[in-house]
């Protein structure tokens, strides 16, 4: 008899049975009015705890549905890593949820406990239900029973009264409780605790959010940067972050798939969590959300660190915080000329001009095929004399730009001589400003292409809007052509020039359909044409083709002509225009005067 009361007391000890009485230090129930609760709690010394949960989890135990959507955790407040989780293992099923009723052991140190039920999952023989729910949407009340109770009332509407009783009933009894031996010296704090020398930090951020701020730093800082994301592995991040150098438009530090790990809960859930060295300078720290699993809605089990959803920054010493300092940053500061909130099927341009050789700042966002091999809507900029492309939105030197992986964009400094200058931005018939079909991006007000000065002392003087006008060096010209078109334009040469020529027409399988030629004027003999074989891609569709090159012409009369087809001409194209569309036709300058 003996001996089986020494085995029963010896197994309740090992099983962390408390003796005495128990206190309940926190409580967390009643999740049919709130997703996400929870609490914060300091041991001073090696503390077990009693921890009694329900929560739920889907009946059949098959991919994602192998997880618990109700359920609780704890994670250490100093490492914010997990160190205990309520699984479908360690739990048991009771009625239609999982039971958690055990101890556990945890050292000395500040501890945060979570529980959520961010969704719900229903299954029968002929019913298959994940649907999030949203607590936001408090204006959706619906009586139930004589009773007023909050729900999306779409769940009810869409899967009939049982199912929505079920889930009021099962919520209002889900949750977490702690307790411990009521000798313990717990004491409680409001998560999530504290870090050590933040620098800055924008955290709880909900969908849509475009968080934008400047730093500067007086010395060397290696910089813990602590930041929680969304992204989908394959695919580019839903929710992210990087800091860029606001004088050379570099990219210091950005979230990516590769520099990112597991945050816990869903598997789109991911987190970088490492320091980053930083030289003297100014900086700009850039956080995007999309518009949906956020800290004020998780449609996805959320991360273990749910309340620090967003960026941080710490340094190591308070020396490091001395040495940073917030300044307001603006990306409308400077602006030398802008095409902004672009809708579809445009061709915008804006002329200006360069009084001096200068570093231009060029930030454009636009929309690539899903070839992924070009751009559909993107910007380009020519200089004003020569017509020759100084530089365009090409697609592989652009990021992803937020929303849909579509949505792309182009940060950069330029070096452009003084000179006038026509910037260009052309869309397609889909997916532009207020107009998406796809997530938009993050910065939708830029959809389109801004050109700054890269000088905080902007001097005003330095430049100015330019209306383009007929060339001094212009010969002769025959532009924006339209359909069925035979025009012509005679010139003089009062001795041998040379002479180039520019031009842009239609062309396909070594033929040409809308193009230009020279000829003599006194005997009609054709002196230059163009040629497929001469031409390239003019942008647009790949039937678009220029010309760009120079001929010697004796002294002599001459009749410049251009001829088009029955189709796809200036303003009245039947597939994609050519990025130079104003100049759809012939252009001779006067090549020696314009070097």
């Amino acid at each position: 008899m003996n001996k089986i009361i020494v085995i029963a007391f010896f197994s309740l000890l090992t099983t962390g049975f408390v003796i005495g009485g128990e206190k309940t230090f926190i409580e967390l129930k009643d999740f049919s009015r709130a997703e996400l609760k929870s609490g914060g709690f300091k041991l001073n010394e090696q503390t077990t705890i009693h921890i009694k949960a329900r929560g739920a989890a889907s009946e059949k135990k098959r991919d994602y549905r192998d997880k618990l959507f109700a359920y609780g955790w704890i994670i250490n407040s100093d490492t914010r890593e997990k160190v205990w989780l309520m699984t479908r293992d360690n739990t048991s099923l009771t009625g239609s949820d999982r039971k958690y009723d055990d101890f556990i052991t945890l050292p000395k140190g500040s501890f945060e406990v979570y529980f959520a039920a961010t969704y719900f999952d229903y299954q029968s023989t002929f019913t298959n239900i994940r649907a999030n729910i949203d607590h936001r949407n408090s204006s959706d009340i619906i009586s139930i029973g004589g009773r007023h109770d909050w729900i999306a009332s779409w769940i009810e509407d869409w899967f009939g009264i049982d199912i929505f009783r079920e889930w009021m009933k099962n919520s209002k009894n889900w949750g977490i409780e702690l307790l411990a031996d009521e000798r313990a010296e717990i004491s409680l704090f409001n998560p999530p605790k504290d870090f050590p020398n933040v620098l800055y930090k924008s955290i709880g951020i909900g969908e849509n959010e475009y968080i934008q701020q400047g730093f500067i730093l007086s010395k060397p800082v290696a910089i813990h940067i602590y930041a929680l994301c969304e992204g989908v592995r394959g695919d580019d991040l839903s929710d992210y972050g990087f800091i860029l150098d606001a004088k050379s438009r570099k990219r210091i530090w950005e979230m990516k798939q590769s520099n990112t790990t597991k945050a816990g809960g869903a598997d789109k859930n991911l987190k970088f969590d490492g320091t980053v060295n930083f030289n003297p300078g100014k900086y700009i720290i850039y956080y995007f959300t999309d518009d949906s699993h956020s800290y004020l809605d998780w449609n996805e089990a959320p991360p273990y660190d749910p309340l620090n959803y967003g960026i941080t920054l710490m340094g190591q010493s308070e020396a490091d915080r001395n040495a940073f300092n917030l300044f307001t940053y603006s990306d409308d500061k400077n602006v030398i000329t802008a095409i902004t909130k672009v809708g579809d099927s445009e061709n915008r341009s804006e002329g200006f001009t360069l009084k001096q050789d200068m570093d231009v700042r060029i930030y454009a966002i636009g929309e690539r095929y899903s070839s992924r091999r070009q751009m559909a809507d993107y910007g380009w900029i020519i200089n004003a004399q020569t017509r020759e492309k100084v530089w365009e939105m090409n697609v592989d030197k652009t990021v992803h730009a937020g929303g849909g992986t579509k949505n792309r964009m182009i940060d950069e400094i330029v070096h452009l001589v003084k000179g006038n200058y026509i910037v260009t931005f052309q869309s397609d018939d889909s997916h532009s400003y207020n107009d998406w079909n796809v997530s938009p991006p993050y910065d939708q007000e830029h959809w389109g292409i801004t050109i700054y000065t890269d000088n905080d002392k902007f001097d005003k003087s330095t430049v100015d809007k330019y209306t383009p006008e007929r060339d001094k060096n212009i010969i002769a010209q025959i532009v924006r052509v339209r359909d069925n078109a035979n025009q012509l334009e005679t010139f003089k040469l009062n001795e041998p020039t040379r002479i180039r020529i520019y031009s842009i027409g239609e062309g396909q399988r070594d033929q040409m359909f809308d193009y230009g030629f020279i000829e003599n004027a006194s005997t009609g003999k054709v002196i230059w044409e163009m040629t497929y074989s001469m031409t390239f891609h003019a942008g647009g569709a790949r039937k678009n083709r220029i010309v760009n090159t120079t001929i010697l012409l004796d002294k002599g009369e001459y009749r410049l002509r251009y001829r088009t087809d029955d189709s796809h001409s200036y303003n009245s194209w039947n597939d994609t225009p050519p990025e130079d569309a104003q100049y759809w036709g012939i252009t001779l300058y006067k090549e020696d005067d314009n070097k």
